[in-house]
């Protein structure tokens, strides 16, 4: 197994991880008063657990995919796959924690969204293409 396939393999464990913790936020949200001054906006707490999970699919099929067709992609495709997968979902929590966060594009949170935005689409677009490539070749 290349190096990428494990390492893309504990990044989605971190991120499911991450997706559990956020559905036991999700019960203590519903059930807890401390919880819903923590998390005062319960759909955006959901949203960012759903985005981990997501996130967490991704990696582990895409460590998959290059394990099974043995790509070995740029260490900054990797890198990008896996701060986008980390930094994504962050911008979901952040609001839960504080609704009225400013979200303009030229605002602090709007620049480090826009950044894990950018980060994502290049890691996944690239490892998209590097597999779809290795799949042509092994045909």
């Amino acid at each position: 197994m290349h190096a990428s396939s494990s390492v893309l393999a504990v990044a989605g464990s971190l991120c499911l991880t991450i997706a559990i913790i956020l559905a036991w936020c999700l019960v203590g949200v519903r059930s807890a008063a401390f919880m819903k001054k923590v998390f005062r906006n319960y759909q955006q707490l959901l949203k960012a657990h759903i985005d981990y999970l997501l996130m967490s699919a991704l990696l582990m099929i895409f460590s998959l995919l290059f394990a099974h067709f043995q790509v070995s992609v740029s260490p900054l495709i990797v890198a990008a796959m896996i701060a986008g997968s980390l930094m994504n979902p962050i911008g979901f929590l952040v609001l839960a924690v504080k609704p009225d966060t400013r979200q303009q594009p030229a605002s602090p949170f709007g620049l480090v969204m826009t950044c894990s935005f950018t980060l994502t689409t290049i890691g996944y677009v690239g490892a998209a293409w590097s597999v779809a490539y290795a799949a042509l070749l092994a045909v």
